[in-house]
């Protein structure tokens, strides 16, 4: 059995970093399901345990990617993945992504606070100025722990993504370091 040592924590969670475990986890099942890809560019193509191994190795070596592990203090349990991508080193930017898989883990406040924790992560340890992300207008409950930290809605694209027969629109969002909201 591995023994975690948590990168970054905040109350019943905490980041780490992925691990071939995870992958052999539920992980790869996640971008299966289109209950949890529902508002993400992910679930169109068939993803294998293969496709995610590939990813986690390319993400974890990548320069201008940080991919953290999502997991329960209490059970163990790896619940989701958040990073932060496309890293502009000149110009301290980031898209932020983050994927809550574990349906049993939604609704509990967790995706806010990992929103938090890679924020905080972006400003303070890797001295960013700005983090965005993009957000399926739909989606309330990512658009919440956005507005929760701080991120605002800065812009809207129509017809964003086009998943299942339908076109969604999304929002623009972003927060500078100096209107960055630090939970407790």
């Amino acid at each position: 059995m591995t023994v975690d040592t948590p990168f970054m924590e905040r109350g019943e969670i905490y980041l780490r970093e992925p691990r071939e475990s995870d992958v052999d986890g539920a992980w790869y099942a996640w971008l299966n399901d289109p209950e949890v890809t529902r508002y993400q560019d992910k679930g169109i193509f068939p993803n294998t345990r293969e496709k995610q191994r590939a990813y986690m190795q390319s993400a974890s070596s990548s320069s201008s990617d940080v991919l953290l592990a999502i997991v329960h203090r209490e059970t163990g349990t790896h619940i989701g993945n958040v990073g932060l991508h496309d890293i502009d080193w000149v110009h301290r930017s980031a898209q932020l992504g983050i994927m809550i898989g574990s349906k049993d883990f939604w609704g509990r406040g967790y995706g806010r606070d990992v929103w938090n924790m890679i924020t905080e992560y972006g400003f303070d340890r890797i001295n960013l100025n700005r983090i965005y992300a993009w957000i399926i207008k739909e989606n309330v409950p990512s658009l919440k722990a956005a507005e929760a930290s701080g991120y605002k809605i800065v812009g809207e694209v129509p017809d964003y993504l086009y998943k299942n027969g339908v076109y969604y629109s999304a929002y623009y969002t972003n927060v500078l370091r100096d209107e960055f909201k630090r939970l407790e």
